[in-house]
């Protein structure tokens, strides 16, 4: 049976909640020394986290087009942050990879936003905050199977 379309609706009012308080975090913690949008912090996430990967690759995660990603890239990789190189198997592939200077500035950024998780839910236990982080994961990968089908 499912859902009705009325909790539906409140799910997807409740997603972009979430969005927009994770918009409010980014920005609050945000640093510009690099004139980047926020948004390249999050791919930056994302590269550290895979290390070597392709652009299509990281577009395909992030569900958005290649150029979306090539662009933010290219601002990543002209300030230092991230490294572009010919793919050794296929030259028209570029391989991209976090810069040390990358790996420092994402450690600083997720510093300032864990502090700010911790002190918002400093009366919650890690036991309750890993069973919330478990079903946002179960939520992420529903959600994500149903756009790749």
């Amino acid at each position: 049976m499912g859902p009705s379309a009325d909790e539906s609706l409140e799910f997807i009012r409740q997603l972009r909640m979430l969005n927009q308080l994770q918009n409010a975090v980014r920005m609050r913690f945000w640093d510009d020394e690099f004139g980047l949008h926020p948004a390249a912090g999050a791919l930056l996430a994302d590269v550290v986290a895979r290390g070597e990967c392709r652009v299509s690759d990281l577009a395909e995660h992030r569900v958005v087009d290649t150029s979306v990603v090539s662009r933010q890239i290219a601002q990543l990789q002209k300030v230092g942050l991230v490294d572009r190189r010919p793919s050794p198997s296929d030259g028209r592939v570029a391989l991209i990879s976090p810069t040390e200077r990358g790996v420092e500035v994402l450690a600083g950024w997720k510093r300032r936003q864990a502090e700010l998780i911790r002190g918002a839910f400093a009366d919650w236990d890690d036991e309750r905050l890993a069973a919330t982080n478990g079903v946002l994961r179960e939520l992420v990968a529903t959600l994500r199977a149903t756009l790749e089908a």
